[in-house]
């Protein structure tokens, strides 16, 4: 499952990774599997189909937080961040969660810093967290060899791990979260899900101003499935008040999404920001989900 360069955008180019063997369709799984999601869902009177697409990886260390370097091609070597919950056994395919960070340096830290922030909901709710460092000497995404770092850390992880492949899910914060609209809506027959603290659509993946990158309204109507998203964003939040990201709800809803079945969205009161209590509001919308047939 190797990420690829699909086309330009403004700032870099936007990310495609192959898909998964049951990469079809979005299905929504039993409530019992996530405990806490959407009670609308939960009822039982609805069949639910549940995906299963073990990546069978062992030999990695368990549990706690795990350093693994890895071979990137054109680019050296590398290391990325895991952190593997105390109920993971490689009998039994668990979630993975790509965590990208913000812009800031040195990016090690930052990566580091998301995967602890993650923690509590990784080893409560049983799920693994990778969280890679990028390459740019600026600390954001998009620079040459970010796509093939987390490529190569998504195989490796599938190696090491048994990883239930229907099950990836993504999220980002600040750069992270526009890198990740870009990496998530051009692969969403390869992550089930995902999240954004503090991103905007047309700081990397689309805009609405007439020039690259793609437009937005016909860049989503193109994206299917459509792909789970849940978007968090602070009221005081420069991305709110002058950049239009306040707008990206009913982007998403003109291009078919449904807000409260596959679009959630929450504006809190803060700034540009997140705290563990909002990845907490993340993974309850987005557990749900899972790729199927």
């Amino acid at each position: 499952m190797r990420l690829v360069r699909r086309f330009a955008v403004l700032l870099a180019l936007a990310p495609c990774v192959c898909a998964s063997a049951l990469a079809a369709s979005t299905v929504r799984l039993p409530g019992a599997m996530c405990p806490g999601g959407d009670a609308i869902f939960d009822d039982g009177y609805e069949s639910r189909v549940v995906p299963h697409d073990p990546s069978g990886g062992s030999g990695g260390a368990y549990p706690g937080n795990v350093t693994r370097t890895i071979g990137v091609p054109g680019v050296g070597t590398r290391s990325y961040y895991l952190h593997v919950p105390p109920g993971y056994t490689p009998t039994q395919a668990s979630p993975l969660l790509l965590a990208l960070r913000g812009q800031s340096l040195p990016t090690a830290t930052a990566a580091q810093q998301v995967r602890t922030d993650w923690t509590t909901w990784a080893d409560s709710k049983g799920f693994l967290v990778l969280a890679p460092v990028g390459n740019s000497t600026q600390g954001g995404w998009g620079a040459n060899g970010d796509i093939e770092e987390i490529s190569a850390a998504l195989d490796d992880v599938q190696a090491a791990y048994n990883i239930e492949r229907s099950r990836i899910y993504l999220w980002g914060f600040s750069a992270g979260a526009h890198y990740g609209h870009a990496l998530a809506l051009n692969n969403a027959t390869y992550f089930a899900a995902y999240g954004v603290s503090a991103g905007s659509l047309e700081q990397y993946t689309c805009t609405d101003s007439g020039n690259p990158p793609p437009a937005c309204a016909s860049f989503l109507g193109a994206v299917q499935p459509k792909i789970p998203i849940d978007i968090h964003l602070g009221n005081s939040d420069p991305l709110y008040t002058q950049y239009g990201a306040g707008d990206d709800p009913q982007r998403f809803e003109d291009a078919g999404w449904i807000r409260g079945r596959d679009l959630y969205f929450t504006l809190f009161g803060g700034g540009h920001t997140y705290t563990v209590t909002h990845l907490g509001q993340i993974w309850n919308h987005i557990c749900p989900f899972a790729l199927g047939p």
